[in-house]
C-alpha cells in the first residue's frame, strides 16, 4: 500500500512537471511584443502586408500584426480596425496614419487572456476614389476569409471583433449586419450612416460597444446615437454584453483636447487610456440593461473582448444581411465617393 502511494505521488509530480513545462514552452513560443515606450513607429514596423483575392471588382490590401511565435500552437483573437476617410491614399497608409499599432504593444497584448491578439487593418481603395460603402462588403469579407485561410491555425474564430472610426465605423456595422456569424463583437466609433431596427435585429447575437461623443459635429448624438442605442437595448439577445460610452470633449493620449469631437479613435489608443491606471475623462459608460459601469484599469474594451464569444468555425459564411447591392446602391455609392473626396480635401486643408 505504501509503495502504491509512492508510485501515485511520483506520477502526480511528473504530471505537474510536464504540464508546467508545456505551459512554459507555449509562453516561450509566443512572440515577445514591444513595449509602448518603443514608440509608434517601432510598433508599426512589427506589422506585415498582404493582399486579398479580388472580390466584386476589388482586391483589398491589408496590414496585420501577428502575436504568433515560432512553433506556437496558441489560439488568438482577431481584431479588425477600419480606418476613416482620408487615411488610405496608398498601400500601408492605413497603418502609417493610425495609432492602432499601440494594440500590438506588450501592455495591451498582455490584456488578452490568450496572451495576445491579431490586429488587422484593411484598406479601402481611396486612391481609386472608393471609400468604405456597401459595394465593398464582399471585398472586405474576402480579406477576412483570406486572413483566416492563411493564419487559421492560430486564430480563435470564436473571438473575431470588428471596429472602425467614422466611415469605418459605418462599414463595421455593414459587416456585422451582413455577416453576423463571423463576429463575437463590434465596437463602432463615431460611426456615420444610419442603422435601422430591422438591421439591429439581424445581428442580435453580436455584442456591441458603441463609442460616441455628445458634441460630435458630424454624428448627432440625439438623433442618431440615442435611437440606435435604444434599438440595441431592445433587440440584442444579450444586452448585458452591450455597451455605450458617451463622451463630452475628446481627449488626446497626451491629455490635450483632440482636433475635434469626431476623432474618437483616440479614445481606444491605449484601451481607454488606462495604461497607468487612470480612467478616461468626460466619459459615462452604460450597459444594455441601463447599468452604469465604472471602467477601472485594466477593465476596458479588451477586458470586454475576453468575456464574449461566438460559435463561428472559420468557414466562409453565406451572409444573412445587406449582401445584395442594387443599381440604386451603385448610384448612391458613386455620388457618395465623390462627396467624401471633397470632404477629404477639406480635411487636408484644415490639417485634420
Amino acid at each position: 500500500m505504501r509503495l502504491f502511494r509512492k508510485v501515485i505521488s511520483v506520477l502526480l509530480v511528473l504530471c505537474i512537471t510536464v504540464a508546467a513545462m508545456c505551459i512554459s514552452v507555449q509562453a516561450a513560443d509566443r512572440k515577445e511584443a514591444l513595449p509602448t515606450s518603443a514608440g509608434i513607429q517601432a510598433l508599426r514596423d512589427e506589422f506585415e502586408h498582404d493582399i486579398a483575392p479580388e472580390e466584386n471588382g476589388y482586391a483589398l490590401d491589408y496590414c496585420y500584426y501577428s502575436p504568433v511565435g515560432k512553433n506556437d500552437s496558441g489560439k488568438y483573437p482577431l481584431v479588425i480596425f477600419l480606418h476613416g476617410i482620408g487615411h488610405a491614399d496608398y498601400e500601408g497608409y492605413q497603418l502609417n496614419d493610425s495609432d492602432m499599432p499601440y494594440w500590438a504593444s506588450a501592455e495591451l497584448q498582455s490584456r488578452f487572456t490568450s496572451g495576445g491578439a491579431f490586429i488587422l487593418l484593411p484598406r479601402a481603395p481611396e486612391d481609386q476614389l472608393v471609400y468604405w460603402n456597401s459595394s465593398l462588403i464582399e471585398s472586405l469579407r474576402a480579406v477576412i476569409d483570406d486572413f483566416i485561410a492563411k493564419h487559421g491555425n492560430n486564430i480563435d474564430t470564436t473571438k473575431i471583433f470588428i471596429t472602425g472610426s467614422s466611415a469605418g465605423g459605418e462599414m463595421a456595422w455593414d459587416m456585422v449586419i451582413a455577416f453576423p456569424e463571423y463576429f463575437a463583437g463590434a465596437f463602432p466609433i463615431a460611426s456615420t450612416g444610419s442603422v435601422s431596427a430591422s438591421e439591429v435585429r439581424q445581428c442580435s447575437d453580436v455584442a456591441i460597444w458603441m463609442i460616441a461623443s455628445k458634441k460630435d459635429p458630424f454624428v448627432n448624438y440625439t438623433t442618431v446615437t440615442q435611437p440606435l442605442w435604444k434599438n440595441i437595448c431592445k433587440y440584442n439577445n444579450n444586452p448585458a454584453d452591450c455597451r455605450l460610452s458617451s463622451l463630452d470633449s475628446v481627449i488626446e493620449p497626451a491629455g490635450n483636447s483632440a482636433s475635434d469631437n469626431h476623432h474618437l479613435a483616440k479614445v481606444i489608443t491605449y484601451d481607454f487610456h488606462m495604461l497607468d491606471g487612470s480612467t478616461y475623462p468626460n466619459t459615462v459608460t452604460v450597459d444594455g440593461n441601463g447599468n452604469t459601469l465604472n471602467l477601472e484599469s485594466p477593465n476596458g474594451i479588451i477586458y470586454w473582448m475576453n468575456s464574449v464569444s461566438s460559435s463561428y468555425d472559420g468557414e466562409p459564411g453565406s451572409g444573412t444581411g445587406k449582401m445584395t447591392v442594387t443599381f440604386i446602391d451603385d448610384i448612391i455609392n458613386f455620388f457618395r465617393n465623390y462627396v467624401l473626396k471633397v470632404v477629404n480635401i477639406f480635411q487636408r486643408l484644415l490639417g485634420l
